[in-house]
């Protein structure tokens, strides 16, 4: 079973002298369109995401932009489109934990009545090997034709691996690599697997890995395109 690992990390490019120092590896632009091909565990095109910058705001030191998620399947046909804030002081970003229920989830459950809590996952601007990184976790309670089922994930164990330069459609990046663990349940269902993920400074994530408890490969989501 797949968990609800976080794929909706967010990509923006600076637009304006003034944010410069607010985030490292999320730099904040309205207008950036960043854009994600998701893969199976065989390599195959499962279909994509569209991020775009819709608006950025100010307010008490605190710089937010509201992020437009598309999700298209294999053949192109769009599926549904939702949107979501992160947010910068600074020191870290935090993203919107609502950004954790990955795309099989939301697709599965768009017409159904979800209510989701949760605690945020922040990314600090300083970022070094070895690095420690706050938990984050979600709580997804879905209404469906009278039936209520419960969804939790709680991610664990975040750190700074290594540095790396990868190469994606999307170019050639400079990245830190982060790992975390994710668990929980699915109604009476338990999961667990573990993820990595490669960020770039100026653009954020460019590729990420899911793998099951077994350590084998499950699915990538892979930077395509980024413009601002």
């Amino acid at each position: 079973m797949k968990s609800l690992i976080t794929t909706l990390i967010m990509l923006l490019a600076m637009t304006v002298i003034g944010q410069v120092n607010c985030s490292k590896y999320y730099p904040f632009g309205e207008g950036t369109i960043s854009e994600y091909e998701m893969l199976n565990k065989k390599n195959k095109p499962e279909g994509t995401f569209k991020y775009t910058v819709n608006k950025v705001s100010n307010s008490v030191g605190i710089t937010t932009a509201t992020i437009n998620s598309e999700l298209f399947d294999k053949k192109g046909n769009a599926v549904m489109s939702s949107e979501f804030d992160m947010s910068c002081d600074g020191n870290a970003v935090s993203m919107d934990f609502k950004s954790m229920m990955n795309a099989g989830m939301i697709k599965q459950f768009q017409n159904s009545e979800v209510e989701m809590t949760g605690t945020n996952m922040d990314v600090p601007n300083n970022l070094s090997p070895g690095q420690n990184l706050p938990d984050a976790g979600i709580k997804v309670t879905v209404n469906m034709s009278g039936i209520t089922m419960n969804m939790t994930t709680d991610i664990t164990d975040r750190k700074v691996a290594n540095t790396e330069t990868i190469t994606t459609p999307a170019g050639m990046f400079d990245c830190v690599v982060i790992t975390q663990s994710s668990s929980g349940k699915m109604m009476m269902a338990r999961f667990n697997s573990t993820q990595k993920t490669w960020l770039a400074e100026g653009v954020g994530m460019v590729k990420t890995e899911d793998y099951n408890k077994n350590g084998k490969l499950q699915s990538t989501t892979v930077l395509t395109s980024f413009s601002n």
